[in-house]
């Protein structure tokens, strides 16, 4: 397989990679492009939400997925090119079906705040194409609002690969399942879709992708995407799962392996991020992975998220010879009371002994804090700043919290007359009760200044000589607090 050629012409199809050449006969494949939208700021100011440069990973399945079964397909990640949606619009003419996302995989769990990137891709596609359709999480929760604001033929709602496919082919919009569609003035929800199984996907089609353009600065370059599992076996109140359908649904190892391997070796990959919600909490698939990774001996390193209560000293001990450098956890509260009051089912006992295996394992960690849930007061937000020093993860992300729509969080808010949305949108950025917006967002300034300008945070950084990796994290840090 190539990589990527120029970055000034769509990627041309050359068959399903490491699958079946399409049924259709050359001259009459359909035309399908899959489109990631730029998103402009490196960090949105309305969420204060990174807009990283990874790999939409479900559209290289989608991709893929259509060229299995005939159509011709690409892949426009406009994010990673940096393209207007006049340009956008510019290479999208001639094609027969166009399929905007909102959030690509890495951003369905939380998704950007701030949709005027998207709706603009959108509305300068309506004017260049006949076929617009829209995917992403924010279809997903709000279909009817999706399709009123973006005057697109249907939202495809929850995982778009099997919808994609049945979108290009000659099923009326009526008998698709997993979309919303306008019939006149009336918006029509079909069925939901069944929940994709994993382990028909075929390999991601990453020969239709900028390939050299991702990376994460936490890891190095050469980086992209890949995935295990779908799906979270938690239900907190915050967390936004109605894209990942049902349940937790797995690939085999050996897949999993497969794909890996695809991308090292035809693409150069050299760091990735594993996107399950929960890494670990398939013990014995990640143990059989980490086994194989270490038997290939490739030069390859790797992150992943899981909860705190799902490792042990054995697995981190296999994770960190199989090549894995960092781990993400989401931590989210300071004291037992709010723990409970979000559902994370976890204790703090239970966080800080997680924790300290990791440091044991010498695996770097990624702590995510949220301040503002509707129970907050000034004591809860100190005990986030105290509890995040005490577990002291490589790096500590302060967030505020957002109420998706989808979310038991949203339905508090709509239904506690003591607390507010911040704004009116569909997706609105915070929730206002004790505090005010400005006065959460000081807070979380306060509470970066105060971890990382630490002297001892800066000493034992630069104690294990990680000059380039703390000048890189501080920029980003400057970003984030300046916006």
């Amino acid at each position: 397989m190539g990589r990527h050629q120029g970055h000034h012409a769509v990627a041309t199809s050359r068959g399903a990679p490491g699958g079946k050449r399409g049924r259709l006969a050359e001259e009459e494949r359909l035309k399908a492009l899959l489109v990631n939208p730029y998103q402009v700021d490196l960090v949105q100011k309305k969420g204060r939400i990174y807009t990283r440069t990874w790999t939409p990973l479900d559209l290289a399945y989608s991709a893929a997925v259509l060229e299995r079964e005939g159509v011709e397909a690409s892949i426009l990640d406009a994010n990673a090119e940096r393209l207007s949606p006049s340009e956008v619009a510019a290479r999208a003419r001639g094609f027969d079906k166009v399929f905007v996302t909102s959030t690509s995989l890495d951003r369905w769990q939380c998704p950007h705040l701030d949709l005027v990137p998207f709706l603009r891709t959108v509305h300068a596609l309506n004017d260049a194409v006949a076929e617009v359709y829209v995917m992403g999480s924010h279809g997903t929760v709000k279909p009817a609002e999706m399709l009123a604001e973006t005057g697109a033929r249907a939202v495809v709602r929850g995982e778009p690969e099997a919808a994609v496919l049945a979108l290009c082919g000659s099923a009326p919009l009526a008998e698709v399942a997993g979309i919303s569609w306008q019939d006149g003035s009336t918006a029509v929800h079909n069925p939901d879709q069944k929940p994709v199984n994993m382990e028909t996907l075929p390999l991601p089609a990453f020969d239709r992708l900028p390939m050299e353009r991702y990376n994460y600065e936490l890891l190095g370059r050469h980086f992209t995407l890949f995935e295990m599992s779908r799906g979270c076996a938690s239900n907190c109140t915050f967390c936004l799962l109605k894209t990942y359908g049902t349940g937790v649904r797995k690939k085999s190892v050996d897949k999993l392996a497969r794909e890996v391997e695809y991308g090292i070796k035809n693409f150069g990959v050299k760091t990735a991020y594993f996107m399950d919600l929960e890494f670990t909490v398939l013990r014995k698939q990640v143990v059989e992975f980490c086994q194989h990774l270490i038997r290939q001996q490739y030069d390859f390193t790797w992150c992943c998220q899981t909860r705190l209560d799902l490792v042990d000293d054995e697995l981190l001990g296999l994770m960190k010879r199989a090549g894995c450098r960092l781990i993400h956890a989401g931590v989210e509260a300071g004291s037992e009371n709010m723990l409970k009051l979000v559902d994370k089912d976890i204790t703090m006992r239970e966080i800080e002994q997680g924790m300290a295996r990791i440091h044991k394992a010498g695996i770097e960690t990624a702590c995510f804090f949220m301040m503002g849930f509707p129970e907050s007061g000034h004591r809860d937000m100190e005990d986030i700043v105290r509890f995040a020093r005490k577990l002291a993860p490589t790096y500590a992300l302060f967030h505020i919290a957002a109420p998706y729509p989808g979310t038991k969080l949203y339905d508090q808010v709509k239904s506690d007359p003591n607390v507010r949305f911040s704004d009116g949108s569909l997706f609105p950025e915070a929730i206002e009760g004790r505090f005010s917006l400005p006065e959460l967002k000081h807070m979380t300034r306060k509470a970066y200044l105060g971890y990382y300008l630490r002297p001892g945070y800066v000493g034992a950084r630069l104690a294990k000589g990680e000059f380039r990796a703390l000048a890189s994290q501080m920029w980003l840090f400057l970003q984030f607090v300046r916006s």
